[in-house]
């Protein structure tokens, strides 16, 4: 298993992503996190961001899960020409509905399991790794509640992904997200659970059953 699991974008650790990719370098870019938004500013970014991961090296594609909701085995059928996936800030829950109705969870478990994956993600991307997302949705993030209306189930989806044994607090030095996270701190707290908080420029890479944090 290999994971790049971010505070913002890359952090200060881009060529350790490229790295870790391995010698397949197409990327698919995740950004379903943010369907809540209206079209133009949901998609403002991706060609700053297409920029950034082609100067790295990477063959970056946009993957948007929308339009595989249902079609899973085709989904599997796409993913398996992609040598990284990298997932967006944003909505945690939005990003977890879309990853469960297009049976991206599933596959990319697979995929890690089998080593043929970097899963990648930075914000929401790097939170919904975790066993549980309740603890994040009592701070002051954009709610459980938020569904895009194209979506075909309202139901909050509670269950991270499970890929690690902690769950990730972004931007603990960002001005705009410092209380938030310090909620979201004491709610882990309280609950015993284990937590890595990064500052935006942070990283935490997981290789095998080997966890870093790059500061």
């Amino acid at each position: 298993m290999r994971l790049f699991l971010s505070s913002q974008d890359l952090g200060n650790f881009g060529s350790v992503a490229v790295e870790m990719a391995g010698q397949n370098k197409k990327l698919a870019y995740i950004k379903n996190s943010q369907d809540n938004l209206p079209e133009g500013e949901r998609n403002f970014t991706t060609p700053e961001r297409k920029q950034r991961f082609e100067k790295l090296g990477f063959v970056f594609e946009e993957l948007d899960l929308r339009e595989y909701f249902g079609k899973h085995d085709k989904l599997r059928e796409v993913l398996s020409g992609f040598g990284a996936v990298m997932c967006a800030g944003g909505n945690t829950f939005i990003l977890r509905r879309a990853m469960k109705e297009s049976g991206f969870d599933n596959i990319i478990k697979d995929m890690l399991n089998e080593d043929k994956i970097l899963y990648g993600g930075w914000s929401a991307g790097a939170c919904v790794t975790a066993h549980s997302l309740k603890e994040l949705a009592r701070g002051d993030l954009p709610g459980s509640e938020v569904v895009p209306d194209s979506y075909p189930s309202k139901e909050t989806i509670w269950e991270g992904l499970g890929l690690v044994n902690f769950t990730i607090v972004p931007h603990c030095d960002m001005d705009w997200f410092k209380d938030d996270a310090r909620k979201i701190i004491s709610n882990l707290e309280s609950t015993g659970k284990r937590y890595y908080a990064l500052n935006d420029g942070e990283v935490i890479i997981v290789k095998g059953k080997k966890v870093e944090v790059l500061r």
